[in-house]
């Protein structure tokens, strides 16, 4: 939840939540082009004065709808300023806790991440996402750097091409198949793939 929510009177907050509900759950059955604000009103069970005391329109709406997402997200799959030990470790069999945070955050908001790594989503969200997750990485590999003098033998931009899509990857599969793992289980196996890689982790199990 952004910062600017997090100071919203709770009633006003869950008409927000409502009203944000009812453009997920009827972009999922229409497409965003042919969502009305009269659609949402009426699956939201308020009227349009109300819609219109918080959004001009539905594409403030589904603007606002994202970016508190993304920001969500960015918090998420981040290091905070005191991070927990496991989050550099380099035990493949250490879940990191900002990975459980990502696939937690994920399950809690399934029906927007599903929709929109969709053909009904915006275009260019699953660029969104990855550039988040490329920042993160590299911050990830500033702190690592920080403890060690080794020299990477393969250029940074490969690596974090490489990581971006492996946590898009997991994170798209895990929403297509109803979510079967839990997340703690989610973050561990991305944290297999980072540190073992695909072959490695067929043949270690």
């Amino acid at each position: 939840m952004s910062h600017d929510q997090e100071q919203i009177d709770p009633r006003i907050k869950r008409t927000l939540l409502v009203i944000s509900d009812a453009m997920i759950v009827l972009m999922n059955e229409k497409g965003f082009e042919h969502v009305t604000v009269r659609d949402i009103t009426q699956h939201a069970e308020i009227n349009r004065a109300t819609f219109y005391r918080h959004y001009v329109d539905k594409y403030e709406l589904l603007d606002k709808i994202v970016r508190n997402r993304m920001e969500e997200f960015f918090a998420a799959i981040s290091l905070p300023s005191s991070f927990a030990f496991e989050d550099l470790s380099l035990d493949p069999e250490i879940p990191p806790s900002s990975f459980i945070r990502l696939f937690e955050h994920i399950a809690e908001h399934a029906a927007f991440y599903r929709l929109m790594l969709s053909d009904k989503g915006i275009p260019g969200f699953a660029g969104r996402m990855e550039q988040i997750i490329r920042e993160s990485f590299y911050h990830r590999l500033q702190l690592a750097e920080a403890d060690s003098q080794a020299m990477p033998k393969t250029p940074m931009e490969l690596v974090a091409r490489y990581a971006t899509s492996a946590h898009l990857g997991l994170i798209t599969y895990w929403l297509e198949a109803g979510m079967p793992y839990t997340p703690a289980y989610m973050a561990l196996q991305l944290k297999r793939l980072h540190m073992l890689g695909p072959t490695q982790v067929v043949i270690v199990g």
